[in-house]
């Protein structure tokens, strides 16, 4: 992870100037209309953003020689715009405001979202990655909300960490750029795009794989939408009672956030990040009881005990999709689109959203919303739950039965014998995979599912779906490896992978 930290604080850069803009526009405009104008117009400014979220990757494809100068442009409407936000004196002059920062942030943002999955979509820490972004973001808000005093300070800490945001961007892509001219330079795939190495357009070529990941892409984006739906309802809820001032949204419960977060992060990376659909749908169910709360309780006096359930939830949603997307991207053909995806679904779906919540909570329509939250159920078990079912004709295959069996279509090699471990001669896992897939002739489809078997305990079933293959496609290309290297057992395999030595 140390070898991440630029695109973790640029990532995290991205979290605080967004917070801190969302939370500048709200401030602003309870000045001039009603709170619950404020969410919908807040709601409004945040779905302006996916144009500056899509503005990005049609220049990295399109227009690649226009990037630098669109930047240039973006960050100097960005800072421009804060100030505009800052200054305003009347209620279309802070919306504008509100609208040109929101689309020059999701241009970096974007750009922030695709360098943390170029850098980390294929490693064991991502989620734990993207937790330690977003925690890093809220605490740099919260920090700047309670210890720097109100007004001038608190925007001059916006507007800096705005610039740095920019800067940091732009040197990633000069650093980059320049590394790639060098005629000594190597590529490798923590250092160059995913685009580069042409690993999604590798998986596109085959239509089994291809029409997966569109299975995938659509369970994941309807799952989203339907996440997004509660969490925004929540937020409008939240909103209207910030800016009517009985709460404080930028106070200490924010911390909660990065709480959550962190926990988020550390349960989804475990067993090859296994648990992360069963741990995001108990945590929007947990985040719906503050809804209910914000309803039942018509005379107030439990906002903050809503508040605190509302950010417990709400930090593993952010690393849920930012995590699922950052991943996703790694076998897309156009894969620059797919990082920041999760954050576009969330806002276009707030837009949708807040409106209908803000009627249900001030109505105090119990009923209404019990309807909602089940349809709301509904689609988030079918789409994350869908599989869980699928992985008890699997438990037969893990942990120490062959995976390379005469039903696969393949005669087996005799199975080695374990040889007696062997101090690795200091070869990093990269280097130690690239020597034996180049040792024993495997391709490069074999090599991908091979760095999944030789590091993490997943299904046979988790491991096809987070490859994007059948299992018939999977159990294929396992005896293929199992017959290059001599091995007919996952165990023998992991054992003999982990045991072999390169030989000069």
């Amino acid at each position: 992870m140390r070898r991440g930290i630029r695109e973790i604080i640029c990532l995290a850069l991205f979290f605080f100037t967004f917070l801190a803009c969302e939370y500048l526009f709200d401030v602003r405009m309870a000045e001039f209309v009603s709170p619950n104008e404020v969410v919908i117009y807040e709601s409004l400014v945040i779905g302006a953003s996916v144009i500056g979220f899509f503005v990005r990757p049609i220049l990295y494809y399109r227009r690649p020689h226009a990037i630098d100068a669109t930047s240039d442009v973006t960050g100097v409407l960005l800072v421009a715009a804060l100030l505009l936000l800052i200054m305003a004196v009347q209620v279309e002059v802070v919306i504008a405001g509100g609208l040109v920062a929101c689309c020059a942030l999701g241009y970096c943002g974007s750009t922030a979202h695709a360098n943390f999955a170029r850098r980390f979509a294929r490693t064991p820490c991502l989620a734990r990655a993207a937790a330690l972004s977003y925690a890093m973001g809220v605490l740099v808000q919260v920090l700047n909300h309670m210890v720097m005093p109100v007004g001038i300070p608190q925007q001059a800490v916006l507007v800096v960490c705005a610039i740095a945001q920019v800067a940091l961007l732009h040197g990633a892509r000069r650093a980059k750029l320049r590394d790639e001219s060098d005629p000594n330079f190597e590529p490798s795939a923590a250092g160059l795009s995913v685009d580069a190495l042409e690993y999604g357009a590798k998986w596109h070529d085959d239509p089994e794989a291809k029409a997966a990941f569109r299975r995938a892409v659509v369970r994941l984006t309807v799952a989203t939408a339907y996440l997004s739906s509660v969490f925004a309802a929540l937020n409008a809820g939240f909103t209207t009672l910030h800016a009517v001032g009985a709460v404080d949204l930028g106070d200490w419960p924010r911390l909660l956030l990065v709480v959550s977060s962190l926990v988020a992060g550390a349960l989804f990376d475990l067993h090859g990040r296994s648990y992360m659909n069963i741990g995001m749908t108990c945590a929007a169910i947990l985040s719906t009881l503050s809804f209910f709360v914000l309803i039942v309780d018509g005379n107030g006096g439990n906002e903050l005990a809503a508040t605190i359930i509302f950010y417990l939830g709400s930090g593993f949603f952010v690393v849920f999709f930012t995590t699922k997307y950052a991943a996703v991207s790694l076998y897309a053909r156009w894969s620059y689109f797919w990082p920041c995806m999760g954050r576009v679904v969330n806002n276009v779906c707030s837009m949708f959203v807040t409106a209908p919540a803000v009627a249900i909570i001030s109505s105090q329509n119990v009923l209404a919303a019990v309807g909602a939250a089940l349809v709301m159920f509904v689609g988030i078990a079918i789409t994350l739950l869908g599989q869980l079912g699928q992985r008890a004709d699997d438990a037969a295959m893990r942990d120490g039965l062959p995976l390379a069996t005469d039903d696969l279509g393949g005669n087996l090699a005799p199975t080695c014998s374990d040889p007696e471990p062997v101090e690795a001669a200091e070869l990093t896992s990269d280097e130690r995979l690239d020597a034996f897939v180049a040792t024993f002739g495997l391709t490069e489809r074999e090599r991908d599912i091979l760095e999944v078997l030789v590091v993490s305990d997943q299904s046979v079933q988790d491991i096809a779906t987070t490859l994007f293959l059948s299992r018939s496609t999977l159990y294929r290309h396992i005896s293929s490896i199992n017959k290059k290297t001599g091995t007919a057992s996952r165990v023998a395999l992991f054992n003999f992978f982990w045991s072999w030595t390169p030989k000069d």
